[in-house]
């Protein structure tokens, strides 16, 4: 008798244990015990490399105030996931999949550098965020809230798109944001065998990402000088990848044509064809007279020293 109930026993917390993985919160990539003389601070600079991080830290865990931590408490360390897109996959499906929000699509698609929202290529790997309320104060504006969260108060872009506000300089205190935190890595789990979270043969986001989207953004809402200095600041600050360098100096040519000066656009070009030997514009995207001065780009790059 004593047996069975023990077996009955062992089955049952065997379940408890079962749903206690599905019902965690869907970043948590482990928990960590507080220690005496430990701060929040010093945990992101053990887990994240980075003591800013106390800050998403306390976000996610709603801890209001870090002086209130005792030792033997425990907090839960978010971590980001990845999902590689598969044949029939929609920003919107991915983005209902993992943050139950269809709508957050958009800011799914910035996050990620997604060129045409409505094409995503198949294999692709999508940076999945953590996610971390904030409340707006007295005082408060999108590009403050990313300065403190992101080290960049340009970031206030990806904020917008995210919670889906069209002017944010019509919020008020009291709005309740969702911040996407994309760059919480482990790195005792990075050290130790590739962690899961890392997906293979994938660089990080570029330090230079954050404005050359503002100024890709600039360009389309017509403003151009600004675009320049973003794209300009982009390139300045680092972009890792080919496609990164080509499209900062494809848009740099696209302002320059903007603001009438094809010398610089004609530069620009040539530098992008240095990245890209192989880049082409699409008539339908862009403008004649933008095809004009890129095909006279192409032309100079390929008979240096024969062009009027």
């Amino acid at each position: 008798m004593r047996r069975k109930r023990s077996t009955i026993l062992r089955g049952i917390l065997t379940i408890v244990l079962l749903i206690s993985v599905f019902v965690a919160p869907s970043h948590g990539a482990g928990t960590h015990t507080i220690q005496r003389g430990e701060t929040l601070a010093k945990i992101a600079q053990t887990y994240y490399g980075d003591p800013r991080k106390a800050l998403v830290l306390m976000a996610f865990n709603h801890i209001k105030d870090s002086r209130t931590l005792v030792p033997g408490q425990a907090i839960v360390l978010p971590e980001i996931r990845f999902h590689r897109v598969q044949p029939g996959d929609t920003l919107a499906l991915i983005a209902k999949k993992y943050l139950n929000d269809a709508t957050k699509h958009r800011g799914l698609a910035h996050l990620n550098h997604v060129k045409d929202p409505r094409s995503l290529p198949q294999g692709m790997m999508m940076t999945i965020p953590v996610e971390i309320g904030y409340t707006l104060k007295k005082g408060d504006s999108l590009s403050s809230v990313a300065q403190e969260y992101y080290g960049d108060m340009h970031a206030y872009t990806l904020i917008a798109l995210y919670n889906n506000i069209p002017d944010p300089t019509t919020l008020e205190p009291g709005t309740h944001l969702t911040l996407p935190i994309p760059d919480l890595r482990i790195l005792r789990e990075r050290k130790e065998n590739q962690s899961s979270t890392q997906p293979p043969s994938e660089i990080p986001p570029s330090r230079g990402m954050p404005y050359l989207d503002s100024g890709v953004e600039g360009y389309f809402r017509g403003e151009y000088l600004e675009a320049v200095a973003d794209i300009q600041q982009a390139i300045s600050v680092g972009l890792e990848k080919r496609e990164e360098l080509s499209k900062a100096f494809r848009f740099l040519a696209y302002a320059y044509v903007a603001l009438d000066k094809p010398e610089r656009a004609k530069d620009s070009f040539r530098q992008a064809l240095e990245v890209d030997p192989t880049l082409e514009l699409d008539p339908v995207y862009v403008s004649p007279k933008i095809m004009e001065v890129f095909r006279e780009a192409k032309e100079g790059a390929a008979n240096p020293g024969h062009e009027d």
